[in-house]
């Protein structure tokens, strides 16, 4: 006989259907490597739902993997202080003539995310993908407002420095940004 699925896995698996995408790009932006935003996405699931969850929404589910990345990618940053460091410059899996300027932009890019601190490159994604305010965002983390202004600020400057023409205003960065309402769940705050 088999058994109907838990409606939290359901959930699980049209997540994985739905948003595994976005969900594995933004890994790649906390982590500025394909391969560790594989194991840092697949952390974030079984962290989010080895013990199951009640009948939650894709959207909730979204928010608690998510969330579970940013945790984690912070986490993982203390860990590395005891082992050897590894670049996470990344080359793409297939190279093509024809995009060599793009290649040569993105690996820029990861270049310049990587000489951020884990919490400074959390802030500037959580800025700029999830377009989250310094407030939401400090929400999100659990810093103060002016702690992450100065993330911000700092990684703006840091990456300014890099002269990549990325557009990024230091006023922008810690002021900008949507609204954003957190998402609450059974049992407290998310």
């Amino acid at each position: 006989m088999s058994r109907t699925p838990a409606p939290w896995a359901r959930t699980v698996e049209a997540l994985i259907r739905e948003r595994g995408p976005a969900l594995f790009g933004y890994a790649v932006a906390l982590t500025g490597d394909r391969h560790a935003a594989e194991d840092l996405l697949q952390d974030a699931l079984v962290r989010s739902f080895r013990r199951g969850r009640g009948d939650v929404s894709l959207n909730e589910a979204h928010a608690y993997v998510k969330r579970a990345m940013q945790t984690a990618a912070i986490d993982t940053s203390r860990r590395r202080k005891t082992r050897p460091a590894t670049s996470t410059a990344t080359l793409p899996d297939s190279a093509s003539p024809d995009h060599a300027g793009t290649i040569a932009d993105r690996d820029a890019l990861a270049s310049a995310l990587a000489t951020l601190s884990p919490r400074e490159r959390t802030c500037i994604v959580m800025r700029y993908v999830d377009d989250l305010s310094a407030v939401a965002i400090a929400t999100e983390t659990g810093l103060t407002a002016g702690t992450v202004r100065k993330y911000l600020s700092d990684a703006v400057a840091k990456l300014q420095a890099r002269r990549l023409d990325l557009g990024l205003d230091t006023a922008d960065a810690v002021a900008g940004g949507g609204l954003h309402t957190p998402v609450s769940v059974k049992g407290g705050r998310r």
